[in-house]
């Protein structure tokens, strides 16, 4: 981890001083045993100034502002209530190419999953995805992602859905710590399409993860999710869960849930999100995540399944909801690190990544 290594700097000095003998006063003094302490302090010295500084360092796995180079591909693999759409080319703002190579995934795009039944002509009256230009979180032109899930069934249901996925082969093994960031803007009429008198018509997605591997298929055992909620209060507030529903076939579990009502949640303007886990069926289990900068969750202890199977899906943005159509997405500035890249549990949102020399 990152040090503060001033106060460490006037201690070796003054101590290299106390014991450096006065070569005016101690000319014909033998001072064997004081040079090994010398030796020793150097030593030190040189650990402190020029080890410990580089002691954290993250590695950047993936980075993309959709900028130019990058567009959505053509729908495929349509059924009867979906259809896929990958991100494809290589973003020339910062060299990185779609679909994200890192972490073994398979697919990197969108998966878009209808309320009713649908054909290549109409799903367009159900969900969009678009690329395009907007002024950005710090007032930039930038691309976005914007998505749009037009038709969404009844009210109080999921029902349609249209994830930013990455998808990953469940032979790959796990993705035991990870840290995804982003700026996201919610739409203007957030709290009105959440709907608190209508029963589970109050929540919208923001992030998730599923697990893998089941009976070795896709189906898994464990998730997390971070949920917008709206209370009673008709108050907007955080939730995050741990659970088991992961399309196992599994009776549904809560192993955990935190509330948090205290960090705003940002309507119709731009926000950054972070999130980190690591992975561990101890206490030193982690999932962490952060909406500019503010602490909404920072959950310690066991986040695996029964059956401690890998992470394949990760949700990294969803606009996903039990309330009223329509449900908007609008994301922009992904970056992927194997670990938090501002020192161990500090937010991004003012500090700049402490980068490791492999890294672009």
């Amino acid at each position: 981890m990152k040090i503060n290594i001033s106060h460490y700097h006037c201690l070796s000095f003054q101590y290299l001083q106390h014991i450096i003998p006065d070569k005016k006063s101690s000319m014909n003094r033998i001072v064997k045993p004081e040079m090994n302490l010398i030796v020793i302090m150097l030593s030190l010295f040189i650990l402190i100034n020029f080890i410990a500084p580089a002691t954290y360092a993250a590695n950047l796995l993936f980075r993309s502002n959709l900028g130019s180079g990058i567009s959505l591909g053509p729908l495929y693999n349509f059924s009867a209530t979906g259809a896929w759409q990958a991100i494809i080319g290589t973003d020339k703002e910062t060299g990185y190419s779609w679909p994200v190579s890192a972490l073994g995934s398979n697919f990197s795009g969108i998966q878009l999953i209808t309320a009713g039944s649908i054909t290549p002509s109409t799903i367009g009256d159900h969900i969009t995805n678009e690329i395009r230009s907007v002024t950005g979180p710090n007032g930039e032109i930038v691309n976005e992602l914007f998505q749009q899930v037009k038709i969404k069934g009844v009210t109080g249901t999921g029902g349609a859905q249209a994830p930013l996925l990455i998808n990953r082969p469940w032979k790959m093994g796990d993705v035991n710590d990870l840290y995804i960031t982003y700026w996201f803007k919610y739409q203007a009429d957030l709290e009105s399409q959440l709907d608190i008198t209508v029963p589970t018509a109050n929540w919208r997605t923001q992030f998730a993860f599923k697990t893998g591997g089941y009976l070795d298929t896709w189906r898994g055992d464990y998730r997390i999710t971070v949920y917008v909620m709206k209370g009673s209060d008709k108050k907007l507030y955080w939730t995050t869960k741990g659970d088991n529903v992961a399309n196992g076939p599994f009776t549904p579990i809560d192993y955990w849930v935190e509330t948090n009502r205290i960090v705003p949640v940002p309507i119709d303007k731009w926000a950054k999100f972070e999130v980190y886990w690591h992975r561990s069926s101890g206490s030193n289990g982690r999932f962490w995540a952060a909406v500019n900068g503010e602490v909404i969750v920072n959950h310690y202890g066991s986040n695996m399944g029964d059956y401690n199977l890998p992470i394949t899906r990760i949700f990294v943005s969803n606009p996903y909801s039990g309330g009223r159509a329509s449900v908007e997405n609008h994301i922009t500035g992904l970056e992927i690190w194997d670990d938090f890249p501002c020192g161990m549990g500090v937010s991004c949102y003012d500090r700049k990544p402490i980068v490791s020399s492999g890294s672009k």
